[in-house]
């Protein structure tokens, strides 16, 4: 592993002959910046001080002392990425979620917190990268999975990644927590496309949601001879229904109003 601070004492103390690129493996940029010194030192003595040589002289000198404060300012994470990226693919080193594409040192304990993830998905969906926006969001469902408007914001970068089934997911999870001014979702333009497909137009028919519970099933009257001789018939998946009903109900999608309006009209 190499060690940035140990860099910048080379090019600082030692880098007019080359040393500090020597120690980080570009050989051919160590060995140029050695020889172009010792052969304006050699121009020097054989012809005397004439332009341009001197200045020559001066930027060996001054270009690795810039170089040095360079090292010593840039943080390690950023520095190792460039000049020893192997370093970075150690355990404890992970991608910075928060700096992309800078690597960062990160622990279980030093995860991002609730509002910096909300802050980072709102950056990613600003510049346009919804890729990352999405995950910074799913990320921030996880801390928070009854926060409506992270739902709503991941909604939105779905939306705009063309992967309707789960915007109208994180959709429905929004409304279902209190989405404030829920009137957005027929206005942001985020959601324009996916207001024009099919599968939005029943989701908004069905009050914000994709729970279609009640099959229709084809009606059929019987006839006058046989009808007080059978008993109703029962659709054979009812009892399922009311199952996924209850299981919908338990998990907080559905509110009890909810639960009871659509178990009354399973049931008739």
């Amino acid at each position: 592993m190499l060690k940035k601070d140990l860099a910048g004492f080379f090019a600082f103390f030692l880098g007019v002959f080359g040393v500090h690129r020597f120690y980080l493996g570009q050989w051919w940029r160590g060995a140029a910046q050695f020889v172009g010194f010792w052969g304006t030192i050699a121009l020097l003595a054989e012809e005397g001080p004439e332009m341009p040589l001197p200045f020559i002289l001066v930027g060996f000198i001054l270009a690795p002392l810039i170089t040095a404060l360079i090292f010593w300012a840039t943080p390690y994470e950023r520095w190792a990425a460039k000049y020893d990226p192997q370093a970075l693919a150690a355990p404890g080193y992970v991608l910075s979620s928060l700096d992309h594409p800078s690597w960062k040192r990160q622990s279980a304990a030093r995860r991002p917190t609730l509002d910096q993830l909300k802050a980072e998905g709102v950056k990613y969906y600003r510049s346009g990268d919804y890729d990352l926006a999405t995950e910074a969001f799913q990320e921030a469902t996880e801390l928070a999975p009854t926060d409506p408007v992270v739902h709503f914001n991941l909604a939105c970068c779905y939306a705009l990644l063309g992967q309707y089934p789960q915007s109208l997911r994180a959709l429905e999870v929004a409304v279902t927590h209190k989405l404030p001014k829920p009137e957005r979702i027929e206005s942001h333009p985020a959601l324009r496309e996916l207001r024009t497909s099919p599968a939005y137009a029943r989701f908004r028919a069905n009050n914000y949601r994709q729970l279609n519970l009640v099959e229709l099933q084809p009606s059929h009257e019987p006839g006058p001879e046989q009808a007080y001789e059978e008993e109703p018939v029962v659709p054979p998946n009812l009892l399922e229904q009311i199952t996924q009903l209850r299981e919908l109900h338990d998990a907080g999608i559905l509110t009890p109003r909810e639960y009871r309006l659509q178990r009354e009209k399973l049931l008739g």
